[in-house]
């Protein structure tokens, strides 16, 4: 079997790719998919990394062959300073042993007694804004889902203030430091690091606080903290150490927060440029709900609620990007592919491959539309196999919960008719954030 070389973008010496994954990532991403290949080497100074941008090899990676590849230490090493050792840095067994025990948390009847929360939180934001408002609407959501995911999925109250605002503070320094690549060693006292040493220590008091107390109190509190705190492994595992359980909860306040308010952000922007599909789905709201609040009951009977979030995990999909590297030498279509090299493939690549999505910058619900014939590899919002996202069901409920709250009672408008640019962190973002103009609506008007 031949064995091609793969191929490189051009580049600069000693820096290679580095300036222009700093300029745009996902452009540049997109850009060396379709000019130099599905497969291609692209270099951030020393470091040397290989992109593949065909779905199905990527489907060979993480549904086919996944106990071949692994996380990157790259990224492991990225997180662990933040997260510690959660279900986004583990691997193997202790990977699965702490799947068992956060899913139930997240199975369908428990996320129907989060929708109150998610639809209550976004009416209170909805009583925030006024008529004519310019709002930040990245600020905003991140706000607004992390108060969701505190107060569902941790019960997180009477010092909810303090909690969100270190959160917060955690999450910003975990996207800085991502965006530094982990270049620098990190004994550096430059400012990501220490940032981030006074993020973590922060978060660290505030969870081992809330553990402390879960445990003095007892009980089921319907959270994922309760379940996290009593829970026992149907295989006979141990139960988690508060340390464990700390590396849960940071992980889960960063992804569980910060994916949707990405995805939120973008529905809102291409609700605001297609206003024809916000009346769509404005009027097929009203026809379910009349003037009652949304429910998870109603999810199943909005089938184009359904269709806007979808398409708008395809257009603009939260986690991005992904690594894994081959736990020893192996083949990747007509490559050969040393262990331990890295590998990384990004669903907003894939999502915009023309040659599985027509017109892929175009923003289309009726893709998904009843009778749809979707390829699995062409679609990944949340990755894909065994170590898919646990939280994928509780986020889509969320960002239709959200949109099926506000759409009915703001129309949000652009600012202005350029073009965003992307920011490419721990989620894909407009640089720069995004403002839009509030107009209130009259309830089913």
């Amino acid at each position: 079997m031949t064995t091609e070389t793969i191929p490189s973008p051009p580049g600069l010496p000693l820096l290679g790719n580095l300036r222009e994954m700093n300029r745009d990532m996902p452009g540049f991403l997109q850009r060396t998919a379709r000019t130099t290949g599905p497969v291609s080497r692209v270099r951030m100074g020393p470091l040397s990394m290989v992109l593949v941008a065909d779905p199905l090899l990527v489907h060979e990676m993480l549904v086919k062959r996944p106990q071949e590849f692994a996380k990157s230490w790259r990224t492991t090493r990225l997180l662990q300073g933040h997260v510690g050792d959660g279900l986004l840095t583990r691997e193997g067994a202790e990977n699965r042993r702490h799947r068992r025990l956060v899913l139930p948390s997240l199975h369908t009847q428990r996320i129907a007694r989060y929708g109150e929360i998610m639809v209550g939180e976004s009416q209170r934001l909805l009583g925030s804004w006024a008529d004519g408002q310019r709002i930040e609407v990245v600020e905003e959501m991140t706000q607004l889902t992390l108060r969701i995911v505190g107060m569902s999925l941790f019960t997180v109250d009477d010092d909810g203030d303090e909690v969100f605002a270190a959160v917060h503070d955690f999450v910003n320094s975990l996207n800085a430091y991502l965006l530094s690549f982990g270049l620098l060693p990190g004994w550096l006292p430059t400012k990501t690091h220490r940032w981030r040493k006074a993020s973590v220590a922060r978060m660290d008091r505030l969870s081992y606080e809330l553990i402390r107390r879960r445990r003095d109190r007892g009980g089921d509190g319907g959270d994922l903290l309760s379940m996290l705190i009593s829970a026992k492994d149907p295989e006979g595992g141990p139960a988690l150490t508060d340390t464990e359980i700390r590396d849960e909860l940071l992980t889960m306040f960063f992804a569980g927060h910060e994916t949707s308010a990405t995805a939120l952000t973008w529905a809102c922007y291409e609700l605001g440029r297609h206003p024809e599909i916000a009346d769509r789905l404005r009027a097929e709201v009203a026809e379910v709900l009349g003037e009652r609040p949304a429910t998870m009951a109603d999810l199943p009977h909005l089938p184009y609620l359904g269709q806007v979030v979808k398409e708008t995990l395809r257009r603009w999909p939260p986690g991005w990007l992904f690594d894994r590297t081959p736990v020893a030498d192996t083949r990747l279509g007509r490559h050969t592919v040393k262990a331990g090299q890295i590998l990384f493939f990004s669903p907003y690549v894939i999502h915009t491959d023309p040659a599985y999505w027509p017109d892929p910058e175009e923003f289309r619900p009726e893709r998904f539309a009843p009778g749809s014939e979707i390829p699995r590899e062409a679609y990944l919002p949340f990755g894909d196999g065994p170590r898919i996202c646990v939280g994928n069901r509780f986020a889509e409920a969320e960002i239709a919960l959200v949109l099926a709250t506000l759409v009915p009672r703001v129309t949000l408008e652009p600012v202005s008719d350029q073009p965003v640019q992307l920011s490419g962190q721990a989620t894909i973002r407009p640089k720069g954030g995004l403002r839009l103009t509030v107009r209130t609506r009259r309830q089913g008007g």
